[in-house]
């Protein structure tokens, strides 16, 4: 047998040991049942706030949330316009490449060397 089986074996075994079934004291369940209806119930604790703070709260979070959607829709249209830019950008790129390469051609056909 190698080692990794005989440690699962004895886990196997000191798991069975743990979860073997274990009678309760003498008079266990009637402690309990006694216990269960002596109890006080247990109420909610509520805290109350004033209400001049609660409209103040309230206001609080729908100017947040408001100022949220501005900046949000902002960061949206800025975010619009450098992609619009870039696009914009990479065009004019293109369109200058093969601006000089016709230029570069025109001057070749001409018989004008460039200094390569």
């Amino acid at each position: 047998m190698n080692q990794p089986e005989e440690l699962s074996n004895e886990f196997e075994q000191e798991l069975t040991r743990a979860m073997r079934g274990v009678d309760p004291a003498e008079g266990f369940a009637d402690r309990v049942m006694a216990r269960a209806q002596a109890a006080v119930p247990v109420r909610a604790k509520v805290i109350w706030i004033p209400r001049r703070i609660r409209m103040w709260a309230g206001g609080a979070i729908a100017a947040t949330l408001l100022a949220g959607v501005f900046f949000g829709e902002e960061a949206h249209l800025r975010h619009q316009r450098e992609q619009a830019a870039q696009q914009q950008f990479e065009l004019a790129m293109r369109i200058t490449d093969r601006t000089l390469e016709h230029v570069q051609q025109q001057l070749s056909d001409a018989g004008v060397r460039f200094g390569h």
